[in-house]
């Protein structure tokens, strides 16, 4: 990097981080990335279930490591006490390209129309900083179908008679169920619920250049083998870096 002038420094190659970066780098500024780890796979930790992101006996598998990251925890009454990222006090998050896009579950839900008016729904809530949303749904819904898109979401909200009103729909079909899930989608409407495909970025057909799911049984916690579950490693970080205008440094 040395001394040269870049527009903007964007700290934190995550989810927030990620698209920053691609949005600034599409659009002709010049950007420099920073992630405090490096590109993670699947082949780093495979399925190993004591080594995932949500379980942290054997470590984090997509970091953060124990002897750069500790935290301090400052309790109420003074005393302090050094959390490991390896321990379930820390609260970690990934720390790694993609950061836990990585690693996720994958579900990609929309807010309702009331997410965003709950002071104006249920009022002052005593003891509490409830506020209302500066912005609607209606304002916030062309970024929703942009980040659908742009990721990869399989999804059909036409059998999902609470879901938001979109302009368009998810860009993949939604998955196909297991026989368990067909059995409880059959009782849960003979009883009057309304059961619905969850929106997943995960590729539920070929799309953005990556494969479909295998539908492998150990996901959330874990990176794809086959690359299909869609964070901003393998979709917005790629695009921001073959602009020329982004560079990722990792530390």
């Amino acid at each position: 990097m040395g001394n040269k002038h870049v527009n903007a420094i964007v700290v934190g190659a995550g989810a927030g981080g990620g698209i920053v970066a691609k949005e600034l780098s599409v659009a002709g500024m010049s950007v420099v990335l920073f992630e405090r780890g490096g590109w993670a796979s699947f082949d780093d930790v495979d399925n190993d279930e004591l080594n995932s992101q949500r379980t942290t006996v054997l470590g984090n598998a997509y970091g953060p490591d124990d002897k750069r990251h500790k935290r301090v925890l400052v309790y109420p009454d003074g005393s302090t006490n050094i959390v490991l990222p390896s321990e379930g006090g820390y609260n970690n998050n990934a720390a790694c390209v993609g950061s836990g896009t990585v690693s996720y579950g994958a579900m990609a839900w929309r807010f309702m129309q009331q997410d965003f008016k709950l002071k104006t729904i249920y009022g002052h809530v005593e003891g509490s900083t409830l506020e209302d949303w500066p912005i609607t749904y209606e304002e916030l819904e062309p970024d929703y179908e942009k980040a659908e898109w742009e990721i990869g979401v399989a999804g059909d909200d036409s059998q999902n008679p609470f879901a938001p009103p979109r302009r368009k729909p998810h860009p993949m079909p939604p998955f196909s169920h297991n026989k368990e899930a067909e059995i409880l989608m059959e009782a849960a409407r003979r009883i009057g619920y309304h059961p619905f495909p969850i929106p997943m970025a995960r590729n539920s057909v070929p799309y953005g250049g990556r494969p479909a799911c295998i539908r492998m049984r150990t996901c959330a916690g874990f990176a794809c083998p086959v690359n299909a579950k869609g964070g901003t490693q393998n979709t917005v970080i790629p695009v921001a870096l073959e602009t020329g205008n982004c560079e990722l440094i990792v530390l």
